[in-house]
């Protein structure tokens, strides 16, 4: 066998027959298929047994453990391809993807990791924004360096040899397990991406969004870069003495553990913030605002102006004039006209924050 696909599945039955079905079709037939039910309880893995009636060269197992990387290292463990194949149950593989990634990694024997364009799609498969990386070996290690996204994992196809030379995916990590495997390979492996567009993604890393997945996908980014930089520098890796993605107490170094605890508070604080909605203080307001304007660039204009008018709310409910009075500013360069329709609709607040700074112009902006 020459291709094995790895798929996790947990809770994806909405979409998961045509992902499935794009795989059974593909014009080069040489792959085995292991779909690993990750403890779904939606029907996901009736699905999977339903293909595998009719289709030999799909298989479900169960995973033994819970999370997605647990789930991946079984599906590697059984496979028997030369190649790994990943793909998410969710989305859609072009006909020609599998032609198209081992007859480029048969020509080129020095590249082990290869990934591909991909699409955007909605619910219903309409197409959406083209989702495209770096391409050469050089490049994307580069973007890797600079902390960005160089790979989306359902169009990697990886060479099996290299995945257990490093030991497959880390279970520590229940998110980002595929941007940690791409920091730990970097120093060892070629990288490429074919500029085809190969795959239709549903979902992608929520970089533009205030939400509970994007505070917890910072915070795994970090901790992999942390770890990485450690052992690149010859000192124990800090995941070692770790349970979980939050167990800082478990670190021995003060040094990471001084690196990673303002990483943590700031997951903490915006998760307060953001997700749960629960009321901040002073510090919290400072602490978040510094943390926006550090990586803004992490964020897309609505997202920001958005943040920015949640703070300034939170400041103006505890009377912290002079935080608001920075938040307002923020907010209007970012978004002047959205931000003042927003403040128009409370003009309560509006008129209380004005006589309180004494900011005669603020109705002239």
């Amino acid at each position: 066998m020459e291709i094995s696909v790895v798929l996790p599945v947990q809770n994806c039955s909405k979409y998961l027959l045509p992902a499935l079905q794009s795989i059974k079709y593909q014009n080069y037939p040489h792959f085995e298929v292991l779909m690993v039910n990750d403890h779904s309880s939606d029907g996901s893995d009736q699905v999977c047994a339903g293909i595998a009636a009719v289709d030999e060269r799909f298989k479900l197992l169960q995973s033994p453990h819970l999370g997605i990387a647990a789930a991946l290292n079984y599906g590697i463990s059984q496979a028997s391809g030369v190649y790994i194949a990943c793909m998410d149950g969710s989305d859609l593989c072009m006909q020609n993807r599998f032609a198209r990634q081992i007859g480029f990694l048969k020509e080129n024997p020095d590249i082990s990791f290869l990934g591909t364009f991909a699409h955007h799609i909605n619910e219903t498969g309409e197409i959406g924004t083209s989702i495209e990386f770096p391409e050469d070996d050089l490049e994307i290690k580069a973007h890797l360096d600079r902390g960005q996204i160089s790979f989306l994992h359902p169009s990697m196809m990886i060479r099996r040899r290299a995945l257990l030379d490093l030991g497959g995916y880390r279970v520590i990590f229940s998110i980002c397990q595929d941007y940690d495997l791409w920091l730990r390979a970097q120093d060892r492996y070629s990288f490429a991406n074919l500029p085809e567009h190969l795959v239709a993604c549903r979902n992608f890393p929520p970089k533009d969004n205030l939400t509970d997945s994007f505070w917890k996908y910072f915070y795994a980014t970090e901790l992999a870069e942390i770890s990485v930089q450690q052992c690149r520098a010859g000192k124990r890796d800090p995941l070692e003495q770790m349970h979980d993605e939050f167990d800082l107490d478990a670190i021995e170094d003060q040094f990471v553990r001084d690196r990673l605890m303002p990483i943590r508070q700031d997951y903490y604080c915006n998760k307060k913030a953001f997700v749960d909605r629960k009321p901040l203080n002073s510090m919290d307001i400072e602490q978040i605002k510094v943390f926006l304007l550090k990586h803004r660039e992490k964020f897309n204009k609505k997202a920001l102006a958005h943040a920015f008018g949640v703070l300034f709310d939170q400041a103006m409910r505890i009377d912290d004039t002079e935080s608001a009075a920075t938040l307002f500013e923020l907010q209007r360069d970012i978004s002047k006209s959205r931000h003042l329709k927003s403040l128009l609709a409370k003009p309560n607040r509006l008129v209380q924050y004005a006589v309180r700074k004494g900011l005669e112009d603020v109705w002239d902006r």
